[in-house]
């Protein structure tokens, strides 16, 4: 990767603010030619602050407000350097911080980060997505298919007995599940997905083996499945349904996967220092309040919460 000279870094940054709080003049586009024109690190910054936004689809309102609320100040400057530090931490940092992966636009349902919302399905079944899901349909008269791209949802079935409904059934990247009058929740991880049952019984399969075994999960229960086999079953767990009250309910998970979790709801940069990765979180947190979700860990813990450019890029460290 080359290495751009600070200066270049600060002027894109001034740049990219400028051109996404409102559209250029033309005197303004001349000015930025002539910049480019300056030097090539100029051009290289400005490629690196273009990738920016070609990753995060644009510049955060809370970014642009920080730095333009007070556009002749010390403050400016200030947020100015944190997004020049942030363009300059490169595409290794920010690349995996995209409101939604971009392959979830043309799903047939889908939620941005940090949102959820509830849809009804053509045959009444009762679909609640959590925070960056995407999920296809496909209904006719041999079969109801949902098939989950990426993400989590509740599922509230329909009941078919006095009606004539082809089987329901949800595929995702590593199984498949047949419920029957059921109401259960599906996560996608990588690598797994975790079906919790809160009422009735769905029948969960590996994709890519026969089954085998009995894997039908009633009341109470979940289950963790890989694409060729079932990885743990065990009782219901209210980590895994507390996000159905907007809470983030977790027991002694280590900082860096609690802020892993975090993150799917933050549009923004979440880092934890190394040194303070392990320490064991436990408790309910409420998701539609990420900075109350700071302050109970700086209060909690040996935690110091750093907040940039409008609790965009936020780090925690050691106290």
């Amino acid at each position: 990767m080359n290495k751009i000279s600070k200066k270049s870094m600060h002027e894109a940054a001034d740049w990219l603010i400028r051109q996404q709080e409102t559209p250029l003049t033309d005197n303004e586009q001349k000015q930025l030619q002539g910049w480019l024109e300056a030097d090539k690190d100029n051009q290289l910054a400005w490629q690196r602050a273009q990738h920016f936004i070609n990753q995060v689809d644009t510049l955060p309102k809370d970014i642009a407000y920080a730095v333009l609320n007070r556009p002749d100040d010390a403050t400016r400057r200030l947020n100015i350097g944190k997004l020049a530090l942030l363009l300059a931490s490169g595409p290794l940092i920010w690349g995996g911080y995209k409101t939604v992966d971009s392959q979830q636009w043309n799903a047939d349902y889908r939620t941005a980060k940090g949102q959820q919302k509830q849809v009804t399905l053509p045959d009444g079944t009762m679909v609640k997505l959590n925070t960056a899901t995407a999920f296809d349909i496909s209904f006719d008269d041999k079969a109801r298919l949902l098939s989950l791209r990426e993400g989590e949802i509740q599922v509230h079935t329909v009941s078919t007995h006095s009606q004539q409904l082809p089987s329901f059934t949800i595929k995702t990247q590593d199984a498949i599940l047949s419920p029957l009058d059921a109401n259960f929740t599906v996560r996608q991880y990588s690598g797994l997905t975790r079906l919790g049952v809160i009422e009735g019984q769905v029948e969960a399969s590996p994709r890519l083996v026969k089954n085998t075994q009995d894997n039908t999960i009633s009341t109470g229960y979940q289950i963790e499945l890989s694409s060729h086999g079932v990885l743990s079953r065990k009782a219901l767990a209210s980590e895994t349904t507390s996000w159905l009250d907007n809470m983030l309910a977790v027991h002694n998970m280590p900082l860096n996967q609690f802020i892993r979790e975090v993150s799917r709801y933050h549009r923004g940069l979440l880092r934890v220092s190394p040194d303070i990765e392990n320490i064991d979180i436990s408790g309910a947190f409420p998701l539609k309040n990420i900075n109350t979700i700071f302050s109970m860990l700086s209060h909690t813990y040996p935690i110091q919460i750093n907040s940039h450019l409008g609790n965009y890029w936020v780090t925690l460290e050691a106290v």
